[in-house]
């Protein structure tokens, strides 16, 4: 309910400022312009300053080259990095490697 504007003179009540839809759209969308453009840039500083706890996995070929030059074909091993317990660990199977990322959360 808007006051008088001689009964809000005399009471010293101050009248509400009329905001116009149009300043608040615009500032909407360009605060939501800057959102999206420092967004990547805050996640990007928060990997950088924190690291990640993400596993990394490192596919390697064991095997050696014959004599003639001709690759013989290798074993696969799997080297996992851990940076939670800074451990590396060595898998020869896809399957015991998802295994033990799978147990090492209930741990």
């Amino acid at each position: 309910m808007k006051p008088n504007s001689l009964y809000a003179q005399l009471e010293l009540i101050q009248e509400p400022l009329e905001r116009s839809a149009q300043s608040d759209y615009a500032i909407g969308r360009v605060w939501a312009g800057a959102k999206a453009r420092l967004c990547p840039w805050a996640s990007r500083l928060v990997v950088y300053l924190c690291g990640s706890n993400s596993l990394r996995v490192t596919v390697k070929r064991i095997g050696y080259r014959s004599v003639l030059g001709g690759d013989r074909e290798g074993q696969t091993v799997y080297v996992v990095y851990d940076p939670v317990t800074q451990q590396r660990h060595t898998f020869s199977s896809e399957h015991d490697l998802r295994v033990w990322a799978d147990q090492r959360y209930y741990q």
